[in-house]
């Protein structure tokens, strides 16, 4: 194999393990968020907070992801923080 592929596959499996560590932190602070939504009977699924964040985020992810790319990752990643938070 190529060592300038093989480079770049290195460069991509750090930045996964970067973004699972982010990921573990994001489910962390999720699960306590459902906490204190359960405390304040608020409930879980607030879709104007995920516009708002597909909002910010689609201004800053610049031309190598699509909105429709960040909108995918980030519909399994709202999906995933509401199962913590129940």
């Amino acid at each position: 194999m190529d060592k300038r592929i093989l480079q770049l596959r290195n460069e991509i499996d750090n930045l996964d393990e970067e973004i699972i560590q982010l990921l573990k932190k994001r489910m962390r602070i999720s699960k306590e968020v459902g906490q204190l939504k359960e405390k304040l009977d608020i409930p879980i699924e607030d879709k104007e907070r995920e516009k708002e964040i597909i909002d910010r985020l689609t201004t800053q992810a610049g031309k190598n992801l699509s909105e429709g790319q960040l909108i995918r990752i980030f519909t399994a990643v709202f999906k995933s923080s509401k199962q913590v938070q129940q």
